[in-house]
């Protein structure tokens, strides 16, 4: 149960988010006039099937799960401005791992039979009441397969939404869907969102940002976005830091880093002349110009890298083949084709290896040129400043000293003599009380440890002595009165 919590802000996250959307298209330009929401019960029905077939009895279980949520929404468009018809009629919920959070298993995507076994649900239904369109929301995702049936399920429309770990939406519609005004009530995620999500993935690429940079469909991959929409974000991006820079490549677009940022607008009218006129580029520039030049580099080894690899693999199967070889004609062909690969190889390494150097070569120039202009962006004080500054800053710390310890020295307290003398009367009347203490305690110590011998002993010691000491009175008043006659 350690993810229920995080399971049930995904639901109320993704209810309310589509909920947002379907109230976006409604009015004049929108699919309807109004759009109302009802609470349905496919949603805690499936839950209470779930926890019967898992055994679990316990009553509070439904409150601790997630996925007990489920909608309708009704769009409706007036006929003629007078006659209420609905448009369409859409369920939504969302496919919770009950299993994986009542044993604390880690959750898995939902599969093809849980998509199945909720549209069979909306089967049992009176055709009048069957929904045009179900919306299927899983925090872990869908699987291929369960991804398929998006296309193949034609009696409805039916759309898969799943959760990303970085915060985004896997979204898979189908196609008749495309372009139509429906697309806006599956906007979850606003541009600025989406950028922040690319931002993110840059920082964690950062080493391949830096060297060969992330190509445009690498992205988009990754994002899980039209390549559109990546290369929109990726242009917002190089806006929002300056250090990112656009590199072409093969016809691919790679976003790469630059370890110097260009001072103001790099795009002004200024640099433009500057560039016309042939004048020697700033460091920045040249920084930017060398980070390409190593990008275009770094991609043609990787490309040599991976050709490499296939090249590899193709000798180790020839070896493999020719040990295996029976005859001396099929050992004859292996090796001619073995030797045919290490030429090759050869060739391919040699041109990697220059790569690399290359690479080498204009990263220690960057390197150099990033440490100077740093170096003179910064304004550091000279000695003769640090000095002065030293020296005025002891002063300072010496003037304080001499006031602290001449204000300690001259404080004035509002204590007289007499409170002073009564102070000290009252110390000793605590020393006085401390010193009596013990012995009064270990008196009473000493008596409760003694047996009730003894403690009678003493008590008949005592009033004995006290006896010896006061005699009983024999005057006249003690004596018995005669009786009278």
């Amino acid at each position: 149960m350690a993810d229920a919590d995080r399971l049930r802000d995904f639901e109320e996250l993704f209810l309310g988010q589509i909920e947002a959307k379907a109230r976006g298209l409604t009015g004049r330009s929108g699919v309807a006039d109004r759009v109302y929401f009802e609470p349905t019960r496919e949603g805690p029905d499936a839950v209470r099937a779930e926890l019967g077939r898992l055994r679990v009895y316990d009553r509070d279980a439904m409150d601790r799960v997630a996925g007990t949520r489920s909608i309708e929404m009704r769009f409706q468009r007036k006929l003629l401005g007078l006659i209420p018809r609905t448009v369409s009629l859409v369920r939504v919920r969302t496919l919770m791992p009950i299993e994986a959070m009542i044993r604390g298993e880690e959750p898995k995507p939902a599969t093809r039979a849980d998509v199945l076994v909720a549209l069979a649900h909306y089967e049992l239904i009176p055709t009048r009441l069957r929904p045009t369109g179900v919306i299927l929301a899983s925090p872990t995702g869908f699987t291929e397969e369960a991804q398929n049936l998006v296309e193949s399920t034609n009696h409805l429309s039916l759309v898969l939404i799943g959760g990303r770990a970085d915060g985004g939406w896997d979204i898979n519609k189908p196609k008749r869907l495309k372009g139509t005004k429906w697309e806006k009530l599956f906007e979850l995620e606003t541009q600025p969102e989406r950028l922040k999500r690319l931002l993110y993935h840059l920082d964690q690429a950062g080493v391949e940002v830096d060297s060969r940079g992330l190509s445009v469909s690498e992205l988009s991959q990754r994002l899980g976005l039209e390549r559109a929409e990546t290369e929109r974000l990726v242009r917002q991006a190089c806006n929002v830091r300056p250090r990112l820079m656009t590199v072409s490549h093969n016809g691919e677009t790679h976003l790469a880093r630059s370890p110097l940022a260009e001072e103001g607008d790099s795009m002004s009218w200024w640099s433009r002349i500057r560039k016309l006129l042939g004048f020697k580029p700033t460091v920045a520039e040249r920084v930017r110009d060398l980070s390409a030049q190593r990008v275009r580099i770094e991609q043609q080894r990787v490309e040599y890298d991976s050709k490499i690899d296939r090249l590899e693999a193709d000798e180790r199967g020839a070896l493999e083949q020719g040990a295996a070889a029976k005859s001396t004609a099929e050992k004859k062909q292996v090796a001619g084709r073995l030797m045919r690969l290490r030429r090759e190889l050869q060739r391919h390494r040699a041109q990697a290896q220059l790569l690399t150097r290359q690479i080498d070569v204009i990263g220690t120039h960057i390197h150099h040129l990033t440490l100077k202009e740093q170096g003179r962006r910064l304004e550091l004080p000279t000695s003769e400043e640090l000095t002065r500054e030293a020296a005025e800053a002891e002063q300072i710390m010496t003037e304080i000293s001499a006031n602290a310890e001449l204000a300690g020295s001259i404080e004035v307290t509002g204590e007289t003599l007499g409170m002073a003398d009564e102070e000290a009367a009252i110390f000793a009347e605590f020393d006085e009380i401390a010193e009596g203490a013990p012995a009064a305690k270990k008196q009473a110590e000493a008596r409760d440890a003694a047996p009730p011998e003894q403690i009678i002993e003493r008590a008949g010691e005592a009033i004995s002595g006290r006896s010896a000491e006061n005699p009983p009175r024999t005057d006249d008043r003690s004596r018995a009165r005669p009786e009278a006659s």
